[in-house]
């Protein structure tokens, strides 16, 4: 009796599987394990984040699902961190480099809140001006983006090239590059609406 109540107790052993979740991000994980028959939980961590736990025996499987559907997203930085100076005085070079980094970062993030969309990058090149230059080369901007195989991203291509357009001063939406990338996977990433509450 004593080691059969050992073995329940092994058998319903849950471990954290991801911990410093958003509550959006936790809600949508958790359904897509619970969609996938993954015994998940979701909790409650430090500093108003979540969790999710996962049966032990499952936490291979639960990290390939969510792996394959795009999660844990990617944290972007936020502004204020970005432009946080280290010294009293920043060069024109580090201005610039953190300016063109912030500005990726903001775009992927807008992105990846398109449905289906897992994984979203952004490349810019704008050309650095000099008072001596005769001609200067064209900003332009490279667009990768992995997605749900079931999302029809399709036909949103011109809307996704006009947010990159609109949101670069000086770039042309002819020099914008788009590459929708369909996941090479079978797996079900619903999505599913925010939820409050634990």
């Amino acid at each position: 009796m004593v080691l059969f109540s050992v073995m329940l107790c092994l058998a319903g052993c849950k471990v954290d599987l991801y911990t410093n979740l958003s509550e959006e991000d936790a809600v949508q994980m958790w359904a897509i394990l619970l969609d996938h028959g993954l015994d998940g939980e979701k909790f409650v961590g430090r500093n108003g984040t979540f969790g999710l736990k996962v049966e032990e025996s499952q936490v291979a499987r639960a990290v390939q699902i969510l792996k394959e559907c795009g999660y844990p997203r990617k944290k972007f930085e936020n502004g204020a961190v970005l432009f946080k100076k280290e010294g009293l005085i920043s060069s024109p070079l580090e201005e610039r480099a953190r300016f063109l980094y912030a500005l990726s970062q903001s775009l992927e993030e807008t992105l990846t809140n398109i449905d289906g969309v897992q994984v979203a990058r952004v490349h810019i090149v704008m050309p650095e001006t000099t008072p001596f230059s005769e001609r200067v080369a064209p900003a332009s901007a490279s667009v990768l983006i992995k997605h749900n195989p079931e999302a029809n991203l399709s036909r949103l291509k011109t809307a996704i090239k006009l947010v990159i357009t609109k949101s670069i001063e000086g770039l042309d939406y002819s020099h914008v590059t788009l590459a929708l990338v369909p996941a090479s996977n079978l797996t079900r990433c619903g999505h599913v609406p925010p939820a409050t509450g634990s």
